[in-house]
């Protein structure tokens, strides 16, 4: 009977080590699995989240970099001056021009009468890298006049951001 119980009793004994260490300590590695997953997948999320955030303030960098032109002067002064000397170089006609300041930084208006090449060209070159501008509507009219187009643009004047 002795040689019974001395064979049974290291089996008692990890039986006993097996359920009170083994399992408990099993069921916390799952739930740590299971948070670290969780956890994965908040920060995939956020990631995605962040992503076009990072790439609009990239951008924004970029443009404002390129728009700060070393002049100096009123921020609007410069800017209606740029504008000018863009649609000086056009033929268009009846030319209307409004730079007002905006929370998001100065606004430009312009308004003008061209051929549709012109008035294509002529919102090209206002938009063109090194502008500083970001249009937010371009419209075109047809008008009586055979050929022209009334031409109407508005940009945001991109500016250094803090």
């Amino acid at each position: 009977m002795t040689a019974r119980l001395v064979s049974v009793a290291p089996l008692l004994a990890a039986l006993l080590l097996y359920a009170g260490l083994a399992l408990p300590l099993r069921a916390r590695a799952g739930e740590a699995r299971d948070a670290y997953g969780q956890a994965r997948r908040a920060r995939q999320q956020a990631q995605a989240e962040l992503a076009p955030l990072e790439r609009r303030e990239a951008a924004w960098r970029r443009a404002a970099a390129v728009a700060a032109g070393g002049e100096e002067g009123e921020p609007a002064a410069l800017l209606r001056r740029r504008v000018l000397a863009t649609v000086d170089g056009s033929s268009a006609t009846a030319v209307r021009l409004g730079v007002r300041p905006g929370p998001r930084g100065p606004t430009v208006r312009v308004s003008a009468t061209a051929p549709f090449a012109e008035a294509v060209r002529l919102s090209g070159e206002l938009a063109r890298p090194g502008t500083g501008l970001i249009l937010e509507r371009v419209e075109l009219r047809p008008r009586a006049d055979r050929g022209h187009v009334a031409l109407l643009v508005e940009a945001l004047a991109l500016r250094a951001r803090p």
